[in-house]
């Protein structure tokens, strides 16, 4: 389960000027967020396809994972509150809990793979309906609400990591992201 103290702001990113690399992504985003719903999704997951390399964004020391549970690392917040980037850091083993988003999100596959669980509901509740192995590039997109209730993590041996996008300002990320949702 997410720390809630886990989340810490990477270098360049809130606490200093972003990473000049960040930039044509942040450009890409913020376009993103001035686009009609229905092509805001494909143009998030372009611009996270066109991302700098997480090397550039994210310091050898902060691809640490914790023992405890993943790390959500803040790379960047949009100054009109759009959106947030951040890196998640997942040591083996770990994983989320089941959840769906209260805000739009996206995310991308870095370094190693991961495991993502989609589930459906059934009288109130997630069922588990498929797995799949996310291997680096891999990217998507999805809406707020329980049409995507998912459980992402790290069934590898080594530390794995994604860039996610939440449609959220940076001083909500622990708060208005994540729904937990009942599991079958």
């Amino acid at each position: 389960m997410l720390d809630m103290h886990a989340v810490r702001r990477a270098p360049g990113g809130l606490m200093g000027d972003p990473h000049p690399a960040l930039m044509p992504l942040v450009a890409e985003l913020a376009a993103a967020c001035e686009c009609p719903p229905r092509l805001m999704g494909d143009r998030v997951v372009a611009a996270l396809l066109g991302a700098p390399p997480i090397s550039l964004l994210i310091t050898p020391e902060q691809c640490t994972a914790s023992r405890h549970c993943y790390t959500r690392r803040v790379i960047y917040g949009d100054p009109a509150g759009r959106f947030t980037i951040l890196a998640l850091i997942w040591g083996p083993g770990q994983f989320s809990p089941v959840h769906a988003h209260q805000t739009w999100c996206a995310y991308m596959v870095c370094d190693n793979s991961l495991t993502e669980t989609e589930y459906v509901f059934e009288a109130g509740r997630a069922a588990p309906a498929h797995t799949a192995m996310r291997p680096p590039g891999y990217c998507c997109f999805s809406d707020a609400g329980l049409d995507h209730t998912h459980r992402l993590g790290n069934s590898g041996a080594r530390t794995a990591i994604s860039l996610h996008v939440y449609g959220v300002d940076s001083s909500h990320v622990a708060t208005r992201v994540n729904r937990i949702v009942d599991v079958v």
